[in-house]
């Protein structure tokens, strides 16, 4: 029995592992009832099929449950697939989170380092009061260091929340670089700020999911809710400023048909955004060449709505 990772399955391989239940359907067929399943660890996913299922595959397992499953690699629309021989509840000690869930490739001290570090180049008083107010709470920055920032498309893993955030306010401020009207007190406040909401938005713990919040009310208007209450309590904050503050949250997603309360107005807020669109693409197509050993030509990418080629990377 092999025990690798999902994204080193090849057909045929035999494998026993620890596996996080991400999606459960029991179906019908000839012979009675089945289990599909999806799966999934630190490296990816995987499709999974019980076809002969006991009691508590079918009646005890749910979505959330971290199992110890035996079987075999095979095929199922050109996709691999594990056929599951046997599946039981994982005990506590029997596995170790990391290997369940996917993580930030960086340290946490260093993503902490990067975040604190782009804080304290934030010039404007209110502005840096404004910024402390959040990353001066520490029960706030240890769940900003481990939260995700997506489910699936980009940064979703633990930790991908702050690496994302530092990206985002680095890259705005390399563009500042070339235009000098731009405040680049107000591109480090909206790199590091603009997906703050998603500390709340997502569950990370033994898959990532969103929470009731994260679907009623979204990471853009928790974001700019707590930006407002922090701000209420620093004396005197100005409120066109924290207007300005605001929209460059509010705005981040760009185009109000990606569920963006308001467009970008504002020269920094154009940045974050296009900022933000640069890090969250470019994590994800990180994703799609890592999955698939960085060469070639990807599957079809329904989120990009095109095919993905990578080069073969060069020996010199």
């Amino acid at each position: 029995m092999d025990s690798k990772t999902i994204v080193d399955f090849v057909i045929n391989d035999r494998i026993t592992g620890f596996f996080s239940v991400r999606k459960k359907v029991i179906r019908e067929f000839a012979r009675g009832r089945f289990v599909s399943l999806e799966l999934g660890d630190c490296s990816g996913r995987i499709g999974a099929v019980c076809w002969e299922p006991d009691q508590f595959c079918l009646d005890e397992l749910e979505a959330g449950m971290v199992v110890k499953v035996r079987g075999g690699v095979g095929e199922y629309h050109d996709k691999a697939q594990l056929t599951i021989s046997q599946i039981r509840l994982a005990e506590d000690d029997e596995y170790a989170l990391e290997d369940i869930l996917p993580h930030s490739s960086q340290p946490v001290e260093q993503r902490r380092s990067r975040v604190l570090a782009l804080a304290e180049r934030i010039e404007n008083s209110y502005i840096k009061s404004l910024a402390d107010a959040f990353l001066g709470d520490e029960s706030f920055i240890a769940e900003f260091l481990v939260a995700p920032a997506g489910k699936l498309w980009h940064h979703a893993y633990v930790g991908g929340l702050s690496e994302h955030s530092a990206n985002v306010a680095e890259l705005a401020l390399d563009v500042s670089s070339h235009y000098d009207f731009l405040n680049k007190d107000y591109l480090i406040f909206g790199g590091l700020f603009h997906d703050v909401g998603k500390m709340r938005t997502y569950s990370a713990g033994t898959m990532i999911d969103f929470t009731d919040a994260g679907r009623l009310v979204g990471h853009i208007c928790l974001a700019d809710h707590w930006i407002c209450e922090r701000a209420a309590r620093i004396d005197s904050f100005p409120e066109m400023l924290l207007i300005k503050l605001r929209h460059l949250i509010l705005s981040h997603q760009g185009e109000l048909e990606y569920a963006t309360p308001v467009v970008p107005q504002i020269p920094e807020a154009f940045v974050v955004y296009y900022c933000d669109e640069i890090d969250s693409k470019m994590g994800a197509i990180e994703r799609i060449r890592t999955r698939q050993s960085g060469a070639g030509w990807s599957e079809w990418v329904k989120m990009l709505n095109r095919y993905l080629y990578f080069d073969e990377k060069s020996e010199e």
